[in-house]
């Protein structure tokens, strides 16, 4: 037996491999034979897999050694390769790469200047790649490869407001490489990588979904019989042995992980290491070194951590957390993506010396280790860029996946208090108060947020600060306001004590007489309450899902609410002397909760339902009973409700429904025939499954527990519809379910899951159609049924089912209209919905996209004549959206670019009428809208628009 090299590990790890690594490149033999298939068919050739696919490995390690051994006999051995990403400079990067003096950059006293001579040789036209390769004048019989690793970055670098053009960058360098792989007069070859998930954003590129459409190449899973090569062929090349057990367990512990291969390497690598040190070398490499490592499951994480626990003192920890926080991306992309990031800004977010960041990066890319790039053979310097090895570390390492929630959770809430600041400058909004103002001091602190970190998501941090020591210094005053208001209120109630002091003699000659009374005040109590519970059950209807959101409606559903509060406040003030009087001051604190959360004053809903959970609380300990047990959980069940909409309050939202949830389980089970108690378990489970939808990310354990919310809810729902009970109760959770499937990562693939989905869809649609039709004027299930039918709608357009997408939208917007009228909410609805519409009709040759769109731009005109309907946020959002439909569009339908004239210069017209009406603020609003928009229209188009309205012309140069 050939002993081991201490000094050679045969496994990369997190890496991919590299062209002089193909000996230990294995089991890809066949997709090697296949990519050079297919590179003599077509000179753009893309590779598109999952993360963790080994994309770029197959490429480094198995393409480009195959093309320099000769295997592409019609294109012979001579190849000039060049790797680049596109980074956030894609035309430079490939200047850059073909500068190589083995590439393009033939002469040497050139060496300095080639890159530059070659990026404007690129940049002069949408040949410069074709043209670079001439003008280099190398051999005949030589072949240029360009490959373009992780293709996908581009589109985030389209996306990138903060690169000046950047979206005519990308789409220019998207051309330059479409144009070299169609000219036949040079060999020039075309290989891109790209995750699969990021396929559909080619269509953003004119020409580039066809040519991947032509040259694609869907990298499989491997077969266990290949991944038993990947495994042992290294080992022996290595000069090791492997037990056949443990190439057996790895086949097994790799499963359906998505992450496989990364995974499986690194795991290998420190298995290794592992054998190595234990110095038994006839043994062989058992299943005691893999699981000393932390198996497939967690040696990644394990070996994370180690290096972690290395960086040495708690300001070496904080600028990792930083760094990694920087070098992850889930904010722009839910995906998640790798967000490569030079040593110098490095040093700017996390406030430290460029040396001490370099420090922690060899830590973390030395020998063995490889979770940050360049390769430690590549020094550090402050232009250097840092990145993670690959996404899997992102999902794998335990400490990072929740830092990296904490960045997403703490930019969302940066994105927040951005928009706040600017409507609050622009005069359309108010300053922070308690719970926000509290809320945002706590991010801060906890966050410490520096401009260099906030750069990232925008540029008005300096702004947004401002804004949040304006709302502190308010809130300042007025608490000090507040005191002197008490000292006052304090000083006229000592005068009124004497005097009542004087009146106390008086009082026992009444006390009979009150007592007779009393007994007449208790009955009229109870009739009183009756008349507010009522009142109160009539406003407990969200008006905008009723389609009643105008403003008469809200104002008097806003003065029902006050008097049933104000009813209440003076009922829990009194003094409670018995337990039934104490019960029923704890139902008041829970309808005062009720009554401030319809108020949307969440601060007030949460003390009140607070203090009803302590007061039923402590009534259920002094005498236990079902009633105040079923109180005590629906107190839980609203807190829940309240918590989840307060960031920062996740995990009190969650034990709130678990306490709600042990309850109402127990009551069920003691008495399992009544109705009401399983209506309210079964509320709880869909609550909650709501919650877990929203705070959990496709496939996690909350994911799959919130599907299991939504499960047990319909089985408890059912038997009651089936008696005319909850029936609309068990819709919403049909409609949840199937939405919550629908958007399942992993149901994009199975076709079972997306079936329950349309069946769920179905099943909600004709509950509320049965109902409608019991009660046609009920505008609520009118609502509702529209917001089902374009879900349906929605996922029948993502299947290409567009017959069946077009029925359920028909459905949809014939509701809305015909509830939208009175209801500005629903008439931006409406308009939305004719908008989604639209883009159903565009995979429908037969159909007009363009009346649709038509029709939502007429119904935003028809409300633009409304002044308190174009002071609504969601109003500029959603119209918003519209515009960048028409723009995407306007280059390929002339229809939709005729309406995307109209519909900016109604818009424009509407900013005049604004300013006119002495509403400055909005009609500067508008021209910022306009002016975001401008950089996605075609050029001809954004001409017309700034020789009317030179104004922008400055709105835009300060974007």
């Amino acid at each position: 037996m050939t002993t081991p090299d201490h000094r050679f590990n045969p496994f990369p790890g997190l890496r991919p491999f590299e062209p002089d690594e193909d000996h230990l490149f294995f089991g890809r033999e066949r997709e090697i034979d296949e990519l050079l298939r297919r590179l003599r068919a077509t000179r753009f050739l893309s590779v598109v897999g999952t993360s963790g696919s080994g994309k770029s490995s197959l490429i480094r390690s198995g393409l480009i050694p195959a093309l320099y051994s000769g295997s592409m006999v019609t294109a012979g051995t001579s190849w000039r390769v060049a790797v680049i990403r596109p980074g956030v400079n894609p035309v430079g990067n490939l200047a850059e790469a073909l500068s190589g003096a083995d590439i393009l950059g033939t002469d040497p006293q050139l060496a300095g200047t080639a890159d530059v001579m070659l990026e404007a040789t690129l940049r002069r036209s949408t040949r410069g790649l074709a043209e670079a390769v001439r003008l280099a004048r190398i051999p005949a019989d030589d072949n240029v490869l360009v490959v373009v690793d992780q293709f996908e970055e581009l589109f985030r670098f389209r996306r990138n407001r903060r690169i000046d053009n950047s979206r005519d960058e990308a789409i220019g360098f998207v051309k330059l490489l479409l144009e070299a792989a169609a000219q036949t007069e040079l060999p020039i070859y075309i290989v891109v990588t790209m995750r699969s998930d990021f396929i559909g954003e080619c269509m953003e590129y004119p020409g580039l979904s066809e040519a991947v459409n032509g040259g694609q190449y869907l990298v499989p899973r491997m077969q266990r019989d290949a991944l038993r090569s990947a495994i042992t062929g290294p080992v022996a090349v290595g000069g090791g042995t492997i037990t056949p057990r443990l190439v057996l367990r790895l086949l097994n512990d790799i499963g359906d992980d998505i992450d496989q291969l990364p995974v499986l390497q690194h795991s290998l690598m420190r298995s290794w290491d592992r054998w190595v040190q234990r110095g038994q070398p006839d043994q062989g490499l058992d299943i005691a070194d893999y699981e000393d490592v932390g198996t497939l499951r967690q040696a990644l994480s394990m070996h994370a951590e180690e290096t972690f626990a290395q960086t040495g003192s708690d300001r070496s920890r904080q600028i990792t957390e930083r760094m990694f926080k920087a070098l992850t991306d889930t904010s722009s992309d839910a995906r998640g993506v790798r967000r490569p990031t030079g040593i110098s800004d490095l040093a700017a977010i996390c406030e430290a010396e460029e040396a001490e960041v370099i420090e922690i990066v060899e830590a973390f890319r030395l020998p063995g280790r490889s979770f940050l790039m360049p390769p430690p053979a590549v020094p550090l310097k402050s232009s250097s860029i840092v990145d993670l090895s690959h996404e899997s570390l992102m999902r794998c390492w335990d400490r990072l996946v929740a830092w990296t929630e904490e960045e997403r959770t703490a930019a969302a809430f940066y994105m927040r208090l951005s928009a706040a600041a600017a409507w609050y400058a622009k005069g359309m909004g108010r300053l922070w108060a308690e719970p926000e103002l509290d809320l945002a001091l706590q991010w801060k602190r906890q966050n410490q947020p520096s401009e260099a970190w906030a750069r990232r998501y925008n540029d008005v941090f300096t702004d947004a600060m401002s804004f949040l020591d304006r709302s502190a210094i308010e809130r300042d005053r007025l608490k000090a306001e507040r005191e002197r208001d008490r000292k006052r209120t304090l000083q006229r109630a000592r005068v009124a004590a004497a005097v009542f002091g004087t009146l106390f003699l008086l009082a026992g000659s009444f006390a009979y007489f009150a007592w007779i009374q009393n007994q007449r005040a208790e009955t009229n109590l109870r009739l009183a309450r009756a008349a507010v519970e009522q009142t109160l059950a009539s406003a407990d209807v969200d008006p905008a899902q009723a389609g009643a959101d105008v403003p008469a409606m809200m104002e008097f559903r806003r003065a029902l609410l006050e008097k049933a509060k104000n009813f209440y406040v003076e009922f829990h003030n009194e003094n409670p002397r018995t337990q039934a009087l104490r019960a029923e001051i704890a139902f008041a604190h829970l309808r005062l909760g009720h009554i401030g959360r319809m108020l949307e004053r969440p601060e007030e809903a949460l003390t009140e339902y607070q203090q009803a959970v302590e007061a039923f609380n402590a009534l259920d300990r002094e005498a236990p009973s079902p009633q105040y047990k079923q109180a005590l959980a629906n107190a839980y069940n609203w807190l829940g409700e309240t918590l989840r909409a307060v960031p920062d309050r996740q995990d009190a939202a969650r034990d709130a429904y678990d306490s709600a949830f042990e309850l109402q389980a127990i009551l069920v089970a003691t008495d399992p025939e009544r109705t009401e108690y399983r209506q309210e378990l079964a509320r709880t489970h869909y609550n909650r499954g709501i919650f877990r939808e929203a705070t959990s990310t496709s496939g996690d354990s909350d994911h799959r527990a919130g599907e299991g919310d939504f499960r047990a809810a319909i089985r408890l729902l059912e038997p009651l519809a089936e008696q005319g009970l909850s029936r609309h109760e068990l819709a919403r959770a049909c409609n949840n379910l199937a939405t919550l499937i629908a958007n399942d990562e992993a149901s994009v693939t199975d076709a079972a899951r997306l079936a329950e989905a349309s069946t769920l869809y179905d099943r909600a649609i004709a509950i509320d159609e049965r109902l409608l039709s019991e009660d046609p004027a009920n505008r609520l299930y009118k609502f509702e049924l529209a917001k089902f039918s374009n879900n349906a709608a929605d996922l029948f357009r993502r299947q290409g089912q567009v017959a069946r997408a077009m029925e359920r939208s028909r459905r949809a917007v014939g509701l809305l209209e015909d509830i939208a009228r009175p209801a500005p909410s629903l008439t931006i609805e409406l308009a939305d919905a004719h908008q989604l519409s639209g883009l159903i009709q565009e995979d429908e040759r037969s159909a007009d996209p363009a009346a649709a769109y038509a029709r939502a731009l007429q119904l935003f005109e028809v409300l633009g004549g409304d002044p308190a309907s174009i002071r609504m946020a969601s109003f500029h959002l959603r119209f918003n959206d519209l515009l960048l439909s028409l723009a995407a569009r306007a280059q390929t339908q002339p229809e939709v670019r005729g309406l995307l004239r109209r519909a900016l210069d109604w818009y424009l017209a509407l900013a005049d009428g604004s300013r006119a009406r002495g509403e400055p603020a909005l009609a500067d609003a508008i021209l910022d809208n306009v002016a975001r928009l401008l950089p996605d229209l075609a050029e001809q188009d954004r001409r017309v628009i700034l020789a009317r309205r030179p104004q922008l012309q400055e709105r835009l140069r300060s974007r």
